[in-house]
């Protein structure tokens, strides 16, 4: 189940004998731990503002400084637990399908040992987002704040629960994978790259962006395999899928933000959110699709997915 080996890989590019010989020399599970307890200036933001939807909102803004710094403390955090949910219950399980060979198309030892170093990888970012969580949760004293789940797990549930069988349900879980996977959210480069956050968190940030760079490759070649091996019925299933899992993807998620003004209790914390749902209805959030374009068209299954790509 876990070691056999079979010839049903079927790649177009000889890239994933390069993501397994390199795995070594880039991901950050093999680069030294950051010092969490590194200069800390209270002053300085955990999170970027840029990325607070209501920010210039007319209630938000009138917060005081020392407030909008707190929010942005929970911002962080939230933030990182979402990461962690997409790596714990959205990635790792379609990994698993991949590595139990319960899809066709992955059964090459290169193909299995690429997975099983996203497995790590993505265990090692679960790790990264819960240290630098527990550092701002301390520092800023909101150990007691809980996220609330993701919108778009709760329609994977609901997409699994409803499947006709077994096979349903992993492709759906295979589906939301590859778009988390292969179509990096705007978020992440920008909070790597955020000058005005707290240092730590942006160059742990930068490490998660390195290695999903590479994911996304690595996810593009594995999927397309499975793809090219699945019957036609398979096929339509997971056009259909993935479909649904970029419109999930890219709806605006107002829960967690909506946590976070309750968590803190923000005056007019309701109308706050109100104005900004009306203001942004029908919104697509940016994602770039570079990765999985490239997969659709090389498929030839671009103009098959239910999905506007902006």
């Amino acid at each position: 189940m876990y070691t056999n080996i079979s010839d049903d890989t079927a790649l177009v590019r000889n890239v994933l004998e390069n993501l397994g010989k390199t795995w070594d020399d880039r991901v950050a599970v093999r680069k030294e731990r950051l010092d969490l307890d590194q200069y800390y200036d209270p002053a300085i933001p955990d999170f970027p503002s840029s990325l607070v939807p209501f920010w210039d909102d007319e209630d938000f803004s009138s917060l005081s400084a020392q407030t909008k710094l707190r929010f942005l403390a929970v911002a962080w955090v939230a933030y990182n637990e979402k990461a962690i949910y997409l790596e714990e219950a959205v990635v790792q399980p379609a990994c698993g399908i991949f590595f139990r060979g319960e899809l066709p198309g992955i059964g090459a030892a290169r193909t299995k040992q690429v997975v099983a170093q996203i497995q790590v990888d993505e265990q090692f970012h679960i790790l990264m987002c819960l240290d630098v969580c527990h550092v701002a949760r301390k520092r800023h004293h909101i150990e007691d704040y809980r996220m609330p789940e993701p919108l778009l797990g709760v329609r994977l549930k609901e997409i699994i629960a409803d499947a006709a069988d077994e096979e349903e349900a992993r492709i759906a879980q295979v589906a939301y994978a590859s778009v988390a996977e292969m179509s990096i959210n705007a978020y992440l480069n920008e909070v790597a790259t955020d000058q005005t956050i707290q240092p730590l968190n942006r160059v742990n940030t930068d490490m998660h962006r390195q290695d999903e760079a590479a994911h996304g490759i690595g996810f593009s070649e594995i999927v397309g395999s499975v793809y090219r091996q699945m019957n036609d019925k398979q096929r339509q299933t997971f056009r259909r899928l993935i479909g649904q899992a970029l419109t999930d993807f890219t709806t605006p998620d107002l829960t967690y933000w909506a946590s976070i003004l309750d968590y803190l209790g923000i005056p007019n914390r309701d109308a706050i959110i109100e104005r900004h749902e009306t203001s942004t209805r029908g919104l697509v959030l940016k994602r770039n699709y570079t990765t999985i374009r490239r997969l659709f068209d090389e498929l030839e299954i671009t103009d098959d997915i239910d999905f506007e790509f902006h």
